[in-house]
């Protein structure tokens, strides 16, 4: 299929390439004394027809390109029956370049075939003619040395972009090879069509294969509503603003878990400055944010009762202080003899004793109030 896609692609192209060479061809043959009456119009406008109706509808892309690639030297042809033009000379080494788009060594070979048929009918016709000075058989040489140099030259070239290309895929299927097995989900968002493209990595993410998101929305499903209103925002920063966002969000997994990823857009823009489409990634953070906040946890609580600790009493303090109200309490608990107890029945016991005390105070306070462990045996 991707054969068949880069064949209608190039046959794209050469339709418009050709159809300003038969202008100039026209043009030329038209300013040398010519008319429209000497050319073979019916046969032209049926051959021309049957490519570009090949081309627009995209059916038999072979056939097209193979029309394509000889339908010159039969115009070339027909005009050299006409009348002996030193333009057509000049068209003709073009004509058996055109084939080089295509980048297929056996293409080139056929057009350079063609080439040397259509010399060589040119040959016999100036030395009966002899309508060029000196012009004899031995001209016909300096054609296929032309012919020869010109398929040489494509050989070369397409040895060389092929090698260059192979080069490139293996890269990129290197990149994807890598992409497809860690946790990054590329994303293109198609502002013409509405249309939302990700890569296979979404699978791992969220468990529902890429084609299931076909538009935003469907993605917009799978973010935890508390996040809705930021990523709306965000693609509203691309579209509007024209600007790269960076957010961290909440998508709901397949099997009802939540993961955390951080979503990174930037806008596109054509030549025109106008805005296209807007890509970007999304990657699983939910580890990294699952340590930040352990690691926040701890920063902020008790690691043996699990009660808050003298940090967070602190900071919760200045809250209290400054919120206006004057209804609050300060009550604060020591524990007398507990070195008897290490001593007597060893820390680990000690342990248990502080672990137990924090958990029959937490049950005895509501939850306006707060009880923190300062350190120690204090509370």
């Amino acid at each position: 299929m991707n054969r068949v896609h880069d064949v209608h692609s190039k046959n794209n192209i050469l339709l418009k390439i050709l159809s300003g060479f038969y202008l100039v061809s026209l043009g030329g043959h038209l300013l040398t004394g010519g008319g429209f009456a000497d050319l073979s119009m019916p046969l032209s406008i049926a051959l021309g027809s049957v490519i570009v109706l090949l081309v627009l509808c995209r059916r038999y892309p072979v056939v097209a390109m193979l029309l394509m690639i000889c339908s010159p030297y039969l115009f070339l042809l027909s005009l050299m029956a006409i009348r002996l033009n030193p333009l057509n000379f000049i068209l003709l080494g073009f004509a058996i370049l055109v084939s080089l788009i295509y980048l297929d060594i056996r293409l080139v070979i056929l057009s350079g075939l063609l080439y040397l048929i259509t010399a060589t009918y040119w040959s016999r016709v100036l030395f009966r003619a002899e309508m060029v000075a000196g012009s004899d058989r031995s001209d016909l040489v300096y054609a296929v040395i032309f012919d020869l140099y010109v398929m040489t030259f494509s050989w070369v070239l397409i040895n060389l972009v092929k090698g260059r290309w192979s080069k490139s895929e293996h890269g990129l299927t290197s990149l994807n090879h890598i992409l497809e097995n860690i946790d990054i989900t590329t994303w293109v968002y198609d502002l013409g069509s509405s249309r939302l493209s990700l890569s296979p990595g979404i699978t791992r993410l969220t468990g529902l294969p890429a084609d299931t998101f076909t538009d935003f929305r469907s993605l917009l499903e799978l973010v935890d509503p508390a996040d809705i209103p930021l990523v709306q925002h965000s693609q509203k920063e691309m579209i509007i603003g024209r600007r790269e966002v960076l957010l961290e969000c909440r998508l709901r997994r397949i099997k009802g878990d939540i993961c955390w990823v951080q979503v990174r857009g930037t806008p596109q823009l054509n030549e025109r400055g106008h805005l296209v489409h807007l890509e970007g990634v999304l990657i699983d953070i939910t580890e990294s944010k699952e340590r930040e906040e352990r690691m926040e946890y701890l920063a902020y609580h008790d690691d043996l009762t699990g009660l808050p600790n003298r940090a967070y009493f602190h900071m919760r303090l200045k809250q209290y202080s400054s919120d206006g109200t004057n209804n609050k309490a300060l009550m604060f608990i020591d524990l007398d003899n507990f070195k008897d107890v290490n001593d007597t029945y060893g820390h680990h016991v000690g342990d248990r004793l502080l672990q137990e005390i924090a958990k029959r105070l937490f049950q005895q306070i509501r939850e306006s109030d707060l009880i923190c462990r300062l350190g120690g045996t204090n509370f």
